[in-house]
């Protein structure tokens, strides 16, 4: 009877180990998709980005952009409200 609990026990471990780990993942893979969905964002408004200042709405969130000299200056919020700021230099005027 022992025996059986102590199994029991060490698998229960085990187990939670392992769906812990499983959680964490997909957190950093979730985390990973929104950056790179942002970064499209800013690129895209980057080939975009006709004026001065702007906005411009994508279906996953919004990038607003300024030109300040040769730098454009880009932040996409995306839906879930996460904010993400880019730095573009040397572009053209």
């Amino acid at each position: 009877m022992l025996y059986a609990l102590l199994i029991s026990v060490i698998f229960g471990m085990i187990l939670s180990f392992y769906l812990s780990s499983i959680v964490e993942n997909q957190k950093n893979l979730i985390s990973q998709k929104e950056f790179l969905t942002a970064q499209l964002m800013a690129r895209l408004t980057q080939e975009h980005a006709d004026e001065k200042s702007g906005q411009i709405r994508f279906n996953h969130g919004i990038s607003d952009y300024q030109k300040v000299g040769k730098t454009l200056n880009v932040t996409v919020k995306l839906e879930n409200a996460v904010t993400y700021h880019f730095d573009f230099s040397n572009i053209t005027e």
